[in-house]
């Protein structure tokens, strides 16, 4: 049989306590009421360890189930394992499509390569490559500027030129205006003189119609007297067939076309009644002047027309020389605004490029590494994710069901434990919803039932030991777990259920089987210390009769620290070694009285056979 840590120093005591009384049996004998001087009975001061514990019974249960489920919503792809099989924490038991969450993780992490990049460019400035950059658009916009103002000053001699041009056509056009309208002034006045002199050239021309006249009609009145003569000849040469007769016909001939040509001639004259109107040196005449008037009047009509074409050009001149002018003026003005549009850009430029090379403003960093903060969170976002699409094992266990095939939807949840209450709880509704139950045959654990006194002094996490009566002679180490807020009545006693852990896990521990619980409530190690009944008290001050060698008793005073179960830790002016002298008891008999010496908790007697109930457990409620 091996000894449990509390059986041993139980066993120990109750021994120290049978030899200390079998000695003072022995000395005595059979204490007598005449009997003066009754022997004292002592103790021993140790150096040790003094513990207070509880002890309970109760049950060993198996953990919670948990409730695995994915933490978001997806298609089903993959079931990694089956019912029945064991599997441990960590462990991938199914996946959901990931294709999304790759997707957005990608995303998060370009997004965040990019903030790192900007924050980099901004604390290491810019390089020799974007200073040349910098400083060729300086240069760029002065040389814009330096165009902007060549295009003025070309503006500005273009005005110049065509004012000059621009008055000297309007000159010219003035001047083709006098010449034209002078012109036009000597045609007329030649129109005038020809009139007066064709005028004059008709007069003429009547009177040497008239002249012409006289002439000609002489002459026809001589041929005339010369047909009558050679006709009169012919008749009597031919009458007679005179060979002279054809010469007298072909001069018969002659005559007759002379005198036709002289009618012709006369009538060509005309008559003295109409002004020799017909005459033909006089219709000559009219037609020359009527021509030459026609043609001065061209002439007239073109010079008119001249003078009218020189009028519009001259106003045309003055136009265009307003246009020109005026649009001249606008490209002067357009130019300036290029001059200032390009002189405000070359400043805007170097203003630029001046704060792209000066040294970052702290404001600036703190918002680029404010900007990689959030993409590392967006990261961080994508990648829990990602991770959510694969379902691990919580903690080590045995796979109890699966509610789900592949490709189908499966709804996001929380991985829980499915607790007792509420699997069995009336207003739950229903039970807690997993895809995965896992079931947990590790670490197991005892819950018991303490009464409110007790389990005041309980805190989560204080070490226990638990037997097993179906495991005699094993312990197991175990620590308090969970001390429940809420109570239970049993028989008019306040309980509170105090859950423990078993520290290591055994085959042979099964749910269900019963269990004794020592809880440690407090421990000093390393303290004086004496049999709690060696400690008494006076107006409110401890001491004990420390016992000297020739049996004299003396008080000493002492500090209380922890109470154990069986002994006290104590302090003030004494050494592991001292004896002290534990108290008496007087006991009335009917034959006699006696006073006897005890230690509380020893059965009736100084007999080992009276019992050790006062050392088997220090106080526990079983």
């Amino acid at each position: 049989m091996r000894w449990t840590r509390f059986g041993a120093i139980n066993f120990v005591l109750a021994l120290a306590a049978a030899a200390g009384g079998g000695i003072a049996y022995a000395s005595l004998g059979m204490p007598a009421a005449s009997s003066a001087n009754t022997p004292v009975r002592t103790t021993t001061v140790a150096m040790g360890t003094v513990m207070s514990t509880i002890s309970a019974t109760g049950n060993v249960t198996a953990p919670n189930d948990i409730a695995v489920n994915f933490a978001t919503s997806g298609k089903l792809t993959e079931i990694d394992v089956t019912v029945g099989e064991r599997v441990t924490q960590g462990q991938v038991l199914a996946r959901l499509d990931a294709t999304q969450a790759k997707a957005n993780l990608a995303a998060a992490q370009a997004q965040l390569a990019s903030a790192q990049a900007k924050l980099a460019e901004l604390e290491q400035g810019p390089t020799a490559l974007q200073q040349q950059g910098y400083q060729l658009a300086n240069q760029q916009a002065q040389a814009q500027v330096t165009q902007a103002n060549q295009q003025l000053a070309n503006a500005n001699q273009a005005l110049q030129f065509d004012e000059q041009n621009l008055a000297a056509a309007v000159t010219k056009a003035q001047q083709q205006l006098q010449q034209a309208q002078a012109q036009l002034a000597a045609d007329q006045q030649k129109y005038t003189t020809d009139s007066q002199s064709l005028a004059q050239a008709v007069d003429q021309a009547r009177n040497q119609a008239a002249q012409q006249l006289g002439i000609d009609q002489a002459q026809l009145n001589a041929d005339t007297l010369q047909l009558q003569n050679d006709t009169a000849k012919e008749q009597t040469d031919c009458q007679a067939s005179s060979p002279a007769c054809p010469a007298d016909q072909l001069a018969v001939a002659r005559d007759q076309v002379a005198v036709a040509n002289d009618q012709a001639k006369v009538a060509a004259d005309g008559s003295p009644t109409d002004d020799y109107s017909e005459a033909t040196v006089v219709q000559n005449a009219l037609q020359n002047e009527q021509a030459t008037l026609a043609k001065d009047q061209q002439t007239i009509t073109s010079d008119q027309q001249a003078v009218s074409n020189a009028s519009d050009a001259v106003a045309a001149a003055q136009t265009a020389e307003q246009q020109g002018i005026a649009k001249d003026k606008q490209a002067i003005a357009a130019a300036q605004q290029q001059v200032a549009n390009a002189q405000l850009n070359a400043q805007i430029t170097e203003n630029s490029n001046a704060q792209k090379t000066a040294p970052p403003l702290a404001s600036d960093v703190d918002s680029a590494e404010a900007a990689v903060e959030q993409a590392q969170s967006q990261v961080d976002t994508a990648q829990q994710a990602l991770d959510a699409t694969t379902l691990t094992a919580p903690a080590d266990g045995t796979i109890g069901a699966i509610n789900g095939s592949v490709g189908e939807t499966i709804s996001g949840g929380n991985t829980a434990s499915i607790t007792a209450s509420t699997a069995n709880s009336s207003s739950s509704g229903s039970a807690v919803a997993a895809f995965i139950t896992l079931t947990n045959l590790t670490n197991l654990q005892v819950v018991a039932n303490i009464d409110e006194a007790d389990a005041a002094k309980i805190h989560t996490g204080s070490p226990a030991t638990v037997t097993l009566n179906a495991l005699p002679g094993k312990e197991f180490s175990a620590h308090v777990l969970e001390v429940a807020d809420t109570a239970t009545v049993a028989n008019n006693v306040v309980e509170y259920q105090v859950t423990f852990s078993l520290d290591q896990s055994d085959p042979a521990v099964k749910p269900g089987m019963t269990a004794n619980v020592t809880v440690v409530t407090a421990e000093a190690d390393g303290v004086l210390n004496v049999a709690s009944a060696a400690v008494r008290s006076a107006g409110g001050d401890s001491y004990v009769m420390v016992v000297g060698p020739n049996g004299t008793e003396r008080r000493v005073d002492v500090v209380v620290g922890l109470k154990g179960d069986t002994t006290t830790e104590i302090s003030g002016p004494l050494q592991a070694g001292d004896v002290v002298a534990l108290p008496t008891v007087t006991r009335t008999t009917t034959s006699s009285t006696s006073t006897t010496t005890r230690v509380p908790g020893l059965g009736g007697g100084f007999g080992v056979g009276g019992g050790f109930g006062g050392f088997g457990g220090g106080g526990g409620r079983g």
